[in-house]
């Protein structure tokens, strides 16, 4: 398997990692799980860290998630998805069509080059550190 499933009941976020070679079977399989793991939790966040993922993907598999099976599996239209970056430039490639092709079709999915801004914008949190530099700086 090249992708492991948890969720977070801390951040209330579906976390779904990809590592290696991942072919389309596994995304619409990881997918089709993730969502579920979604419904179980009553979580509608979704967090893909996507940053050592290896596509072997044709650009169909990666425009039948937001177009076919998303509906199909009755996702919740207000469900937030975060992308985490992937380092190769041809899986980032890969990422950025998948983000258009998502909110092309209404769907709220944006890319993050970190987990952790990822996790900020599915939460509507702000990390200690940023809230502690903004009260430090007399400019803001």
């Amino acid at each position: 398997m090249t992708w492991t499933l948890e969720y977070s009941s801390k951040l209330r976020v579906i976390e779904l990692v990809y590592t290696g070679r991942t072919t389309g079977l596994d995304l619409r399989e990881s997918t089709s799980k993730a969502i579920a793991l979604g419904k179980e939790q009553s979580s509608s966040m979704f967090l893909v860290d996507a940053t050592e993922i290896e596509l072997t993907v044709s650009t169909f598999d990666l425009y039948d998630l937001p177009t076919h099976q998303y509906p199909a599996m009755n996702l919740d239209r207000q469900s937030h998805v975060a992308v985490v970056l992937p380092k190769q430039s041809k899986e980032q490639e890969d990422a950025r069509f998948y983000e258009t092709a998502c909110i092309n079709r209404g769907w709220l999915v944006k890319l993050f080059p970190d987990c952790a801004e990822g996790i900020e914008w599915l939460t509507g949190t702000v990390p200690l550190t940023t809230r502690i530099q903004a009260t430090a700086d007399p400019r803001r």
